[in-house]
């Protein structure tokens, strides 16, 4: 059986590492990029199992790629997949805080910081059987 696929979107270089190396000793296939633009790319060309989107990425937000691979996804562009937003941003306020969650499609939402643990167990909860 393919191990399942996870694209991780992440400008921090430490960030994007750490998180690769936890899931890539979990057994999953990871494929790394460090902008909403190339995460973007990276997703569409992968069509992975789940996406790790930061929120703060040069290009487009992870807000903004959720919504953009949302939409695709109920075009028919590609099949779709789980989608895991990771944050350290913190809103004004808990409405807009919901808007944006609701408003990128998103499947989850993790904030930084946070454990490996933590994230590895959201990752399975997400795409394993």
């Amino acid at each position: 059986m393919e191990p399942k696929k996870i694209v991780i979107v992440d400008d921090e270089p430490d960030v994007l590492e750490s998180v690769a190396f936890a899931l890539e000793a979990e057994g999953y296939k990871v494929v790394r990029a460090a902008d909403g633009y190339q995460g973007f790319g990276a997703v569409r060309m992968e069509e992975p199992d789940l996406v790790i989107l930061d929120v703060m990425l040069p290009g487009k937000n992870g807000y903004e790629v959720a919504r953009m691979l949302r939409e695709d996804e109920r075009k028919g562009v590609f099949r779709g997949c789980r989608i895991l937003i990771l944050t350290a941003r913190k809103v004004d306020s808990a409405e807009r805080q919901e808007f944006l969650e609701t408003w990128s499609g998103a499947d989850l939402h993790l904030y930084k910081p946070f454990e490996l643990n933590a994230l590895t167990e959201a990752v399975r909860t997400l795409i394993d059987d």
